[in-house]
């Protein structure tokens, strides 16, 4: 090792003590010798065995990406040869955790006594920072650090929550992000001093979040957590309240008990985000805790999504279209179908409707979906017409499918290609969507009325009644939810009201059509009250193209 190998103590001494100044990286490289000496932090973080080590540059080669390899050690040689002065260059070195990421090295030339030195420091670009100039805290880098020394201790338990201010984009995009800096410096104050007296540390994460962990949270941590999270609330109320309602905002907060003999940190990081997130959904400004079967069922649920893209991207693989009668009230014919939608995972098997519709809706999947829906149907009301001329074909339309997409296009385009008019086809939409304030849903719909199609409200009495569009003419059927039919020979109630509603209706030109008809007794009280249309398991359960197609077969034979 040469003249390096008498000052090897002194040269480890000094980067030890230098080390302890810097998040960089230092090194001594000893050219003429081909030897190595890295700050020992080095072996943490990138994939190196030992930060002391000979034969260094085939050493380097390994660590050093493939393709930078020749203009480093190039740039390195013209070093040693006293061409330049200066080693500074960016180029990717292999990393224990992110694979290969971008550093820059800087070296300078020192001769001494005859040997060629070149000193410097490696420092990997983009890593984030260790301190928040905003807040003045620490960020979670200096925390995910801690936690890893927690756990090679003796272990702890403890609490860790995370806090994020509500509506932080448009804190920013109204006021400006001068405003959202002194919002963020407000929180962090609060946490600050909160973390003196309840003995707790704070880092400031992503974008509006913090994170606080405690790690002396004894007793009941749940109803503990929910006590800080309240103190911090108040703390927050107090501030606005002095400075005059200059600045106002709401956080919500996710927390989770962790045990660090079992708990990683990308556990508890997960865990409390994904609390968090709950509170965010349940309406903000709120606290929530951890719950295990609550994780369990949003991972269902990603899973489940995700099976239902592939899927979609599968020409609509495991799903099918059920129909179910819809029959002639005074005669209890036959004279048309509701077009529902089944599917069966592969992991799951067959699902109810109820749990993976609001998935394809929340992924917009509903919309390539629903053009299968419509030629699916269309399709098969091309058949059944030549059966039952009168038929008419009932297709559920989602809001997603109204507000996102050029619904009546794809409508248009696929019924089109039938010799089944427009007049045997009904477009449900679910009553709960208030339409009326949605000048262009509005104007959607009525291109459906426009064009020959006539539109229903499914559902009608459970959510929004919206009479607007039945005055307007918009909707020519209401379909008379299964809650007001349920014993409705027994309930002077229900009677009532679905009496009131279908003789409103029939003064207002609009047809009735009453579901979840299931017995003898509900249907004689249902025909007593003059519905036009009834559909229910009395009358047959949704059933596949093939069986439907038997039954109207065998009702048109018995006809004749």
């Amino acid at each position: 090792m040469g003249q390096m190998g008498e000052d090897i103590a002194d040269w480890k001494y000094f980067l030890s003590i230098i080390s302890k100044c810097t998040d960089d990286y230092l090194y001594i490289y000893d050219l003429s010798d081909d030897y190595a000496i890295y700050s020992s932090s080095i072996t943490k973080d990138f994939e190196l065995d030992v930060a002391e080590f000979s034969n260094a540059g085939r050493k380097l080669k390994d660590v050093i990406y493939p393709d930078d390899y020749e203009a480093v050690f190039n740039n390195i040689s013209e070093l040693q040869n006293g061409h330049i002065s200066c080693h500074n260059m960016e180029y990717r070195w292999k990393s224990r955790k992110n694979g290969y990421v971008f550093i820059s090295c800087r070296g300078q030339l020192v001769r001494r006594n005859g040997i060629n030195y070149m000193i410097g420091r490696v420092s990997e670009i983009g890593k984030k920072n260790r301190y928040d100039n905003v807040t003045g805290i620490y960020t979670d880098l200096i925390l995910e650090d801690r936690y890893d020394d927690i756990v090679k201790s003796d272990g702890h338990t403890g609490c860790i929550m995370q806090i994020g201010i509500d509506n932080f984009k448009e804190i920013n995009e109204k006021y400006g992000t001068k405003t959202g800096d002194e919002v963020l410096a407000i929180l962090a104050g609060i946490l600050v001093r909160q973390s003196k007296e309840q003995t707790f540390s704070v880092y400031r994460t992503r974008g509006d979040e913090f994170i606080i962990v405690s790690l002396d949270m004894s007793g009941d941590i749940k109803k503990n957590a929910k006590m800080l999270y309240k103190t911090i609330r108040e703390d927050i109320d107090s501030v606005i309240d002095d400075r005059g309602y200059d600045v106002f905002f709401n956080i919500s907060a996710g927390a989770y008990a962790f045990d660090t003999n079992t708990d990683t940190y990308k556990d508890i990081i997960k865990n409390t985000r994904f609390a968090l997130h709950k509170a965010k959904l349940n309406g903000k400004n709120r606290f929530e805790f951890f719950d295990k079967a609550d994780y369990a069922n949003y991972i269902k649920r990603l899973e489940i999504q995700g099976e239902l893209r592939s899927s979609v991207n599968d020409n609509f693989k495991g799903f099918e279209l059920f129909y179910q009668p819809i029959v002639d009230a005074d005669t209890g014919r036959i004279e048309g179908a509701e077009a529902l939608l089944r599917w069966k995972s592969d992991q799951y098997g067959f699902m109810s409707p109820v749990e993976f519709i609001p998935l394809l809706e929340e992924s917009s999947l509903i919309i390539p979906l629903g053009r299968w829906i419509i030629d699916t149907a269309a399709a098969q009301c091309n058949e059944w017409v030549k059966i039952i001329p009168q038929f008419v074909m009932h297709i559920n339309l989602s809001f997603v499918q109204i507000a996102k997409s050029n619904v009546i296009k794809d409508v248009i385009e696929n019924i089109s290609k039938y010799e089944a008019g427009n007049e045997h086809f009904v477009f449900e939409i679910t009553e709960s969507i208030q339409m009326d304030s949605n000048i262009a849903i509005k104007r959607v719909l009525k291109e459906f009325v426009d064009n020959g199609f006539l539109l229903a409200i499914d559902d009608f009495g459970t959510g929004y009644s919206n009479f607007e569009y039945m005055k307007d003419k918009m909707f020519g059927i209401l379909k008379i939810d299964r809650a007001f039919i349920t014993d409705i020979h027994l309930t002077d109630n229900n009677r009532i009201l679905v009496s009131f509603i279908i003789k409103m209706a029939h003064e207002m030109g609009v047809k009735i059509c009453v579901e979840g008809v299931e017995t003898k007794d509900e249907l004689m009280a249902v025909t007593k009250l003059e519905a036009d249309y009834i559909q229910g398991y009395y009358y047959g359960k949704p059933v596949k193209d093939v069986e439907f197609y038997r039954m109207i077969k065998q009702q048109e034979r018995i006809k004749r």
